[in-house]
């Protein structure tokens, strides 16, 4: 092989290597989400407090007022000196009212359903979904790149299984910011 043949294969080698490894990342980091599927719906909460939006701390009192037991969904009397919000008035008197959703995860949707509705469900209150998938909330912050470029930050729910996540569009309202304590995960729906 001739001197300039090789240094022509060294500079072809030297090109690939760093496409080869950023096509390799690019497909660890993507292909695990983009295979998350589960057969299994889930059924969630959340309150409106009587202001416009939804109430950021209501997951204590959604907590109190519902639960599953024996996979059946049951409202519970919420205790008197509850105050999720933690503004001097107890949960009792703050005119919360609670919504309960189910979401398709096939098409990643929620549809508002009624408590009689929801009582019905046969439902599994494990975290884990029965074919290896849990609804988690994250918080992503944004840094800078570089001292210059600003990146911002992103929060919500997922449905993660291993490195694997995909962003939950809940209640129908893709403009909606999730907090961490204004959603109650109630359980997966079972056939």
């Amino acid at each position: 092989m001739s001197e300039n043949r090789k240094r022509q294969l060294l500079i072809l080698v030297a090109f690939l290597l760093p496409l080869i490894f950023v096509s390799v990342v690019i497909v660890v980091s993507i292909f695990p989400s983009a295979t998350l599927s589960t057969e299994y719906n889930f059924l969630y909460a959340t309150c409106l407090d009587g202001r416009p939006g939804y109430s950021f701390n209501c997951r204590p009192y959604l907590a109190s007022l519902y639960q599953v037991e024996d996979g059946k969904l049951v409202e519970k009397a919420v205790p008197p000196e509850l105050d999720s919000d933690r503004d001097g008035i107890p949960d009792i008197q703050e005119n919360y009212r609670a919504r309960l959703f189910i979401h398709d995860t096939a098409k990643n949707q929620s549809q508002e359903v009624r408590q009689p509705e929801a009582e019905q469900l046969q439902l599994s209150d494990l975290l884990t979904s029965p074919d290896g998938l849990t609804v988690e909330w994250d918080y992503q912050g944004g840094g800078d790149f570089f001292f210059v470029f600003g990146s911002r930050s992103r929060s919500g729910y997922y449905l993660t299984r291993g490195n694997g996540r995909q962003r939950l569009e809940l209640i129908n309202d893709s403009n909606r910011y999730y907090y961490q304590d204004d959603l109650l995960f109630l359980g997966w729906i079972l056939e």
